[in-house]
């Protein structure tokens, strides 16, 4: 399944569900009006989304309109946080020297985490505002795995079940 945040003027922007080839859309908002909300009550609404994505996929939604990536903004564009967990280790040697961060032990089989605010997160189409690239400038494809409330101390096992999209 895949989902967008149209860019309609709010922080939030609206939930859309994006069919398999990109090529069209449609509103999802009510369903769940941000990705947020569908990711809080992800047992509610997951089966709705299905169902309109795959009526989607199928040309069956009279209400879809061309997709157009330059009128979303990024997927959730205020998440509560992010964690990133830098598994390459040049990413790591870089990530120290833009912290200014001594070396770390046992960084050669223990990955670089680190955490962050994530109250300005970009769309696939907007400009990155970056002041010089002698601040050393690190360009890199990312993608998420969406949690919902993961307990303390759990498991890998156990919180394979707390993921709620990739």
């Amino acid at each position: 399944m895949k989902l967008a945040t149209l860019d309609d003027g709010s922080r939030d922007g609206r939930l859309l569900l994006v069919s398999c080839d990109l090529r069209r859309a449609v509103d999802a908002a009510d369903i769940a009006p941000t990705l947020q909300a569908a990711v809080d009550h992800w047992p509610n609404v997951e089966a709705d989304l299905r169902g309109r994505y795959d009526a989607l996929n199928n040309g069956e939604l009279a209400g879809a309109f061309d997709f157009d990536p330059n009128r979303v903004m990024a997927p959730l564009p205020r998440a509560w946080q992010w964690l990133d967990g830098s598994c390459f280790l040049s990413h790591g040697e870089l990530m120290q020297r833009a912290f200014n961060l001594a070396p770390i032990e046992g960084v050669e089989s223990t990955p670089l985490m680190y955490q962050g605010a994530g109250d300005d997160f970009l769309g696939p189409r907007q400009d990155i505002a970056l002041p010089s690239e002698a601040h050393g400038i690190d360009f890199e494809g990312e993608f998420a795995v969406l949690v919902d409330e993961v307990p303390m101390g759990c498991t890998a096992e156990q919180a394979l079940a707390h993921i709620r999209l990739v």
